[in-house]
C-alpha cells in the first residue's frame, strides 16, 4: 500500500449531515462518496461503471475548459482493501475500508454521483497529527494521499484492531515522520521533554496551561543550574500551523527564554527567540526514546 486516503465527505449538498449519515450510518451499506450528480442531468440516470461515469465528467468538464479533480482520479485507482480516513460533523475521525472499485450512483440530493462502498468503524478524537494536519490544511481539497510509511502502517493495525480482522498482514514499521505522527498532546510532551532534558530546565508543573483558556503558552521552566537562574516558557502547535514569534515578545521583556515549535514554521523571528526544528525534534526522539513516556513512544510501538 502506497498512501491512505484522506476524504471529506462533502458534495454540493446543502444536506451534510444527510450525507455523512447516508454514507456511514448504516453499517450493512456505507460509502465514501464524491459529487458531480448533475452528470446525470442529461436524462442518464445510471452508467455501465465507473469509468463510464468519468468519462462523462471529463467530457463535461473540457466543454467549460475545466479540470479533472484529483477526487474522481483517484477514485478510479480504488481497488478492494484500500483504507481511507474521514470524519463527521462532530470532528470524530472513521477508518474505512474499499469493499470494492468505485462505482456510479445517482442521489440528486446529496449530490453523489460516485461511490466506494466501505466497511467503515468510528475510531474516535485521538488520532496522529499528521491526519489532523490533513484535514485541516487551507485548500486542502476533498482528497489527499497520505504517503507516510508510519502513518500507513499505523492506519494497517487499528483496521486490524477495531475490526477484529486481520485483513493486513504486512504491518511493519517504516520510514516515516514520527514527530508528524503525534497527536497534539503527545507532540506537546516531546517538546516539553526536549527543553527538559536538552537545555536542563525543569517543568513547573502548576503552571502547565489548562486546554480550555486562552493562554499563549504551554508551560513554564526553571532551570536546574542554582549559579545560572534562566526561566522559560515554550508554545508548540503541530499539523501545519504556524506561530508569529511576535506574539510572545511580551515574555521576553519579562525576562523568559521564549521556545517556539511549530509543524509549519515560526516567523518574524529574532535571535531573542529559540525555535526548535523537526530535525532536531526528531533525533532528540531517536536518541532519548528509551527514557520517553509511553503515550509518546507507543505511537511508533504500536505495531511492532
Amino acid at each position: 500500500m502506497e498512501y491512505v486516503t484522506r476524504i471529506n465527505l462533502k458534495t454540493a449538498t446543502n444536506e451534510r449531515q444527510k450525507l455523512v449519515d447516508y454514507c456511514l450510518g448504516n453499517e450493512k451499506e456505507q460509502y465514501v462518496a464524491i459529487g458531480w450528480s448533475y452528470i446525470y442531468d442529461s436524462g442518464k440516470k445510471s452508467f455501465k461503471d465507473y469509468k463510464e461515469f468519468w468519462y462523462a465528467v471529463e467530457e463535461n468538464i473540457k466543454s467549460r475548459r475545466g479540470r479533472i479533480n484529483p477526487a474522481l482520479n483517484l477514485f478510479w485507482n480504488v481497488k478492494e482493501n484500500d483504507l481511507f480516513w474521514t470524519r463527521d460533523l462532530d470532528g470524530v475521525y472513521w477508518i474505512c475500508r474499499a469493499r470494492g472499485e468505485a462505482e456510479s450512483k445517482c442521489f440528486d440530493e446529496l449530490d453523489i454521483g460516485a461511490v466506494v462502498p466501505v466497511e467503515a468503524y468510528k475510531v474516535g478524537l485521538e488520532v496522529p497529527g499528521i491526519l489532523k494536519a490533513s484535514f485541516n490544511r487551507p485548500r486542502g481539497g476533498i482528497v489527499h494521499k497520505i504517503k507516510d510509511d508510519i502513518f500507513i502502517n499505523y492506519s494497517k493495525y487499528v483496521y486490524n484492531k477495531i475490526s477484529n480482522t486481520e485483513i493486513y498482514k504486512d504491518i511493519a514499521y517504516g520510514n516515516g515522520n514520527i514527530i508528524d505522527t503525534l497527536p497534539d498532546f503527545e507532540l506537546e510532551e516531546l517538546v516539553i521533554s526536549y527543553i527538559q532534558i536538552k537545555d536542563n530546565y525543569y517543568l513547573i508543573s502548576n503552571s502547565i496551561a489548562n486546554k480550555s483558556t486562552t493562554i499563549k503558552i504551554e508551560c513554564e521552566f526553571i532551570s536546574r543550574d542554582k549559579n545560572n537562574i534562566r526561566k522559560a516558557v515554550v508554545q508548540v502547535k503541530g499539523g501545519n500551523a504556524q506561530i508569529d514569534a511576535s506574539d510572545y515578545k511580551e515574555y521576553i521583556k519579562q525576562g523568559y527564554s521564549v521556545y517556539l515549535y511549530a509543524g509549519g514554521g515560526v516567523y518574524s523571528v529574532t535571535d531573542d527567540y529559540i525555535v526548535i526544528t523537526k530535525e532536531q525534534l526528531k533525533e532528540f526522539y531517536f536518541e532519548y526514546k528509551d527514557i520517553l513516556p509511553d503515550d509518546i513512544t507507543k505511537w511508533e510501538n504500536l505495531f511492532n
